[in-house]
């Protein structure tokens, strides 16, 4: 484990801790089975997880990732914490010289053990996002999340965050990365052909300036697409779970907060997701009438089957001249 006695929790709690290790060891290990693990996967954990780290690279993430467990698992710990269980039932636990906090006090607790936990998550995210060449990347490119973003129009946060806001936050662009990819395969693909797309993630060198500076354009506008689709797509899902009883309010694992917050009126949240959907569909328009107007340097759009040839016009009502005003049917 990331953390293997009190003295290492003492390194990342900033208060008085004096509990027996073996009482929040299992909440470590489970910290580190449900959150670290799945995100970071068990190549990258197996280099980080043990006794001396090598100085570098893995020092650093094996910090973030261990802040990460230690507050996480006080967290799963707190509800336990102030019970005893034996044969006469569960008793609080009270002398004369201390007594149990208020349960706003331990609420204020798992906020900031919550806040702190995900907090080194996102930042050790971040880390992996620049580390260079080496066995840590090669662990870390070969893990489920990388993966998942890594043959996207938008592999990463920041390329999101060019077009819509997702609190900066990499755990939220995480969960988002498999419907970024569904909503690429399925909407993005079709439109501009998948030709095109092929060669806007591998452009060749030796092309024209002009084809280079068009393929970019392409991808710009693709991508501003593809963000505003999955904020219309993914509004209502990402404050749900799916459970064995229906559908809950996002809780505080996944939401980076203590307690379950009430989400916002369904009418509001309709409308949203239809806002975005528009602006997706306007985004979309403007990506294809881009390829029709430089199709000339853009020869694979013509595989795809919104576009228009010369000899195809004829079938295709004429639009009125700006002038004519509107007409009614």
């Amino acid at each position: 484990m990331l953390i293997n006695s009190t003295d290492d929790l003492r390194l990342y709690l900033p208060a008085s801790v004096t509990l027996d290790f073996n009482d929040i060891k299992p909440k470590i290990r489970l910290a580190e089975r449900e959150t670290i693990i799945p995100i970071f996967s068990q190549a990258v954990y197996d280099l980080i997880d043990v006794e001396t780290v090598p100085e570098g690279d893995l020092t650093s993430l094996h910090e973030l990732c261990a802040e990460a467990s230690a507050h996480l698992a006080l967290l799963h710990y707190l509800d336990f914490g102030q019970v005893h269980l034996n044969s006469q039932g569960v008793q609080i636990a009270s002398n004369d010289n201390m007594k149990t906090a208020f349960e706003w006090q331990i609420d204020q607790l798992k906020e900031q053990c919550s806040l702190q936990g995900w907090s080194a998550i996102e930042s050790a995210l971040k880390f992996l996002e620049s580390v260079g060449s080496g066995t840590l990347k090669t662990a870390w490119e070969g893990s489920d999340t990388y993966i998942a973003s890594a043959k996207l129009l938008l592999p990463t946060l920041k390329a999101f965050e060019d077009f819509a806001h997702l609190g900066h936050s990499r755990v939220l662009f995480n969960k988002l990365a498999p419907m970024i990819s569904s909503l690429q395969e399925d909407i993005i693909e079709p439109a501009i052909g998948t030709a095109l797309l092929e060669v806007v993630f591998t452009p060749n060198e030796s092309a024209t300036e002009e084809r280079l500076g068009a393929l970019k354009q392409v991808k710009k506008l693709a991508s501003k697409a593809l963000a505003y689709f999955t904020i219309g797509s993914g509004f209502q899902d990402t404050m749900l779970i799916l459970s064995d009883n229906g559908p809950l309010v996002i809780n505080g694992m996944q939401s980076r907060l203590a307690k379950a917050k009430q989400t916002a009126p369904e009418e509001l949240v309709v409308t949203i997701a239809n806002a975005y959907q528009n602006r997706a569909q306007a985004a979309l328009a403007e990506l294809l009438e881009y390829c029709q107007a430089n199709v000339s340097v853009l020869p694979e759009y013509e595989q795809s089957q919104n576009f228009i040839s010369d000899a195809d016009q004829t079938d295709h009502i004429p639009r009125n001249e700006d002038d004519w005003g509107m007409v009614f049917f």
